[in-house]
Formats: C-alpha cells, sequence, structure tokens
C-alpha cells in the first residue's frame, strides 16, 4: 500500500511540476514543498504514536554526520563541474579526492561512536551490504537517466515543461500497479524473484534509450518508459524488505534510515554523472553521452540484479500478505 501511494505521488509529480512549471514559473516547483511539508508536519502529530525511549537517549554524532555529508557533497559536486570544467580540473580532481577520503574517515568515526547512525554491525556478512549496493544502483539509474530523458524531450524535441510531465506519465503510473504487487509476489516467493526480475526489466528499459534520437516517434518511447517504470517500481518493495530482513532486529531502525540514505546517495550520484556526462559530450552531441548513460544506467541495473540474486533467501519469510 505505501508503495502504491508513492507511486501516485512519483505519477503526479512531472505532471504538477510541468503544469506549475509551465503556467507560474520554476519557483513554485519548490515553493510547493512547503504546504506540503506543513501538511505532513500537521498529520504526524495527529496520527503517529509517540514512543518512548528505552533508557537513555543517545546523542547524535554530529562529527561523523557531518563528514559523512561532506563526502556526498565532494562527490556530487566533483562530478557536476566534471562536465563543464573538465575531469582534470584541480577542483574537479580535489573533490573526487576528498570524497572516498571523507568516506573512510565517517567509516572510522562511527566505529568509535557510542551511538553510530550507521552501527558497524550492520555492514558485516554480505545481505545487508549488497542491499545498499542495490539500492544505490536502483536510483543512480533511474533518476539519472531520467534527469536526461527530461532533457531530450525539453532542449530536443522542444516540448513545453507541460508535455514534458505528460509525456513522462506512463513511467510513473505503473508505479501504483507494480509496487503493491511486488509486495506480494515476495510474501509467497520471497524478495529476491521480484528484485532480480525488476531490475532487470528495467535494465531492458534503460537501454532502449541507447537507440532514441532527434526524431523518434513518442510511440516507441512508451515502450521503454513502461519497462523502466514497471522494473522499479516492481523492485523497490522487495529491496527494502530485503535490507529490513537482512539487519538485525534491535537495529533495524537504523538499517530502514541507512538504506534510504543509500537510494538518495544513488539519485544524486547518477543525476551528477550523467549529467556531466551529456556536458562533456557536447563534441560528439547530446546523444552520444545519453548512449552511454542509458548503458550504464542498465549495467547498474544488471548488477543490481546479480546482487540480489546472491544475497536473496531461497524461501519467503515474510507473512502472506493475504493471511
Amino acid at each position: 500500500m505505501w508503495g502504491g501511494i508513492a507511486g501516485v505521488a512519483a505519477a503526479a509529480g512531472p505532471v504538477l511540476g510541468g503544469v506549475l512549471v509551465w503556467g507560474v514559473g520554476w519557483r513554485t516547483v519548490f515553493l510547493v514543498n512547503i504546504p506540503l511539508g506543513a501538511l505532513a508536519i500537521w498529520l504526524t502529530v495527529r496520527h503517529v504514536p509517540a514512543t518512548r525511549p528505552r533508557g537513555e537517549r543517545p546523542s547524535l554524532d554530529l562529527v561523523a554526520q557531518l563528514t559523512g555529508v561532506g563526502a556526498v557533497a565532494a562527490l556530487t559536486a566533483g562530478l557536476n563541474e566534471a562536465g563543464g570544467r573538465g575531469w582534470t580540473d584541480p577542483l574537479v580532481l580535489g573533490a573526487l579526492a576528498a570524497a572516498p577520503v571523507a568516506g573512510v574517515l565517517f567509516l572510522w568515526l562511527e566505529r568509535r561512536a557510542a551511538a553510530p547512525a550507521l552501527p558497524p554491525r550492520l555492514l558485516t556478512g554480505f545481505r545487508f551490504p549488497a542491499a545498499l549496493a542495490v539500492g544505490v544502483l536502483l536510483n543512480l539509474g533511474f533518476y539519472g537517466l531520467l534527469f536526461l530523458t527530461t532533457l531530450y524531450f525539453q532542449r530536443h524535441r522542444g516540448w513545453d515543461p507541460l508535455a514534458t510531465g505528460l509525456a513522462l506519465l506512463p513511467m510513473g503510473a505503473l508505479v501504483a500497479v507494480a509496487s503493491p504487487l511486488s509486495g506480494r509476489v515476495a510474501a509467497r516467493v520471497g524478495t529476491h524473484i521480484p528484485a532480480v526480475a525488476g531490475l532487470l526489466t528495467g535494465a531492458v528499459g534503460l537501454l532502449g534509450w541507447a537507440a532514441v534520437g532527434p526524431h523518434t516517434p513518442y510511440a516507441l518511447l512508451v515502450v521503454p518508459l513502461l519497462l523502466t517504470g514497471f522494473g522499479t517500481s516492481f523492485t523497490m518493495p522487495s529491496a527494502t524488505i530485503a535490507a529490513m530482513e537482512a539487519a538485525p532486529h534491535e537495529v533495524r531502525g537504523a538499517a530502514s534510515g541507512a538504506f534510504n540514505a543509500a537510494r538518495q546517495l544513488g539519485s544524486a550520484v547518477g543525476v551528477a554523472l550523467f549529467g556531466t556526462l551529456a556536458a562533456a559530450s557536447a563534441s560528439s552531441g547530446f546523444y552520444a553521452g545519453m548512449r552511454l548513460s542509458a548503458v550504464i544506467a542498465a549495467g547498474c541495473f544488471v548488477c543490481g540484479a546479480i546482487l540480489a540474486g546472491l544475497s536473496g533467501p531461497a524461501a519467503r519469510t515474510m507473512p502472506n500478505v493475504g493471511s
């Protein structure tokens, strides 16, 4: 149900964004979050029950958190600036070098923290790190190429924001169907089968964008849109369940936060990387960068499918949804 509702939002987002940009201005895309955020806060205060903390409430490990933020900021900044400055620019090289250093420092600080946001025990073994990697790869491929499809429709097909939002509607519309279906399948056969099937389906859809040209009929573009949207939404609930099942019960709250952070990291890196590849391909044309990005995105989904297949349990561990 959560996935289905998220799917409705995903389908409505590009259309609403297109209407706001087309009819009012691009700033309203950000301003609309104020009433939505206020509504979410009110619903939380009104309906989400408060729980009493067990024992002494741990303090926030602020130094480690800021180090982690610095690692992500350096990585995305380096990838973003590489498109305009070039990969050998000192700023780009410095940012890309600082990112892994800050990442290693973050892990070291977390090991020493009394109440780490990312408990080191989550990274032992194979299943949970594999689930984190699937979250990164899934969002990297999907949102990275989604960014380029928006540029394709607006800058290279000449469509306005409203038409672009409507053009992307098939990709988001399937989420409302595929997400609940994935949950039911995972409840019966385990998480690895729907995750692998969804990732491979999405890989085919993403790879279809490698053949897109300036005059490709929209009717042909609907096919990769549908495959990508279905594959991504069919994967996400199962990948989330797999991440939670792989974590010890007492740290599942941290596991949920880590998995969602991994997904957002993938989104940020995907948009930065694919945007840079499109910009860096100016001499050979936008479509060269888009083709390369489509191949990378499909490769991310295939790698995610391999990880999901290797880490998934053979038997189901979830209760039957219909029971």
